[in-house]
């Protein structure tokens, strides 16, 4: 494979000699693992984590998740420690909020519920530490 394939993010191996189709980019979902692996090692007892995987699926799943009640722009990470929420939306370090993303941040920080925005793993420890929820390990 060329030095500018291999850039491009196109697979080796395609059928009759063409290239393969382009490796799906996933900078938000790779941070965000990241972050979910950390806290599944380093979460204090008292605090509990789950993601909320609302993106993709179309419009179809995207009708039956807005039926279901679910609302646009829910943050990706939810961090709860002693009674308090911590939501984190996970962006990449280029990528932006949608408007959907806008309102529901703004619809939280005003029900009194903190909503971080992070790049990277490190700014992920930065904001639970602010936030006062208790991490095993130092990063």
């Amino acid at each position: 494979m060329t030095p500018q394939a291999e850039r491009a993010g196109v697979q080796a191996g395609g059928l009759y000699g063409l290239p393969a189709r382009r490796k799906r980019r996933t900078p938000e979902q790779d941070i965000q693992r990241q972050i979910a692996q950390f806290l599944d090692v380093s979460l204090g007892g008292t605090a509990w984590y789950s993601t909320i995987p609302l993106g993709g699926g179309g419009k179809t799943r995207g009708g039956i998740l807005k039926g279901l009640g679910v609302k646009e722009g829910t943050p990706d990470m939810l961090v709860i420690h002693a009674g308090r929420a911590v939501w984190i939306e996970v962006k990449s370090y280029t990528g932006a909020a949608s408007k959907g993303q806008v309102k529901c941040h703004a619809d939280l920080k005003r029900a009194h519920s903190p909503v971080y925005v992070v790049r990277s793993l490190d700014e992920a420890i930065a904001v639970l530490r602010q936030a006062g929820v208790p991490l095993r390990t130092a990063a």
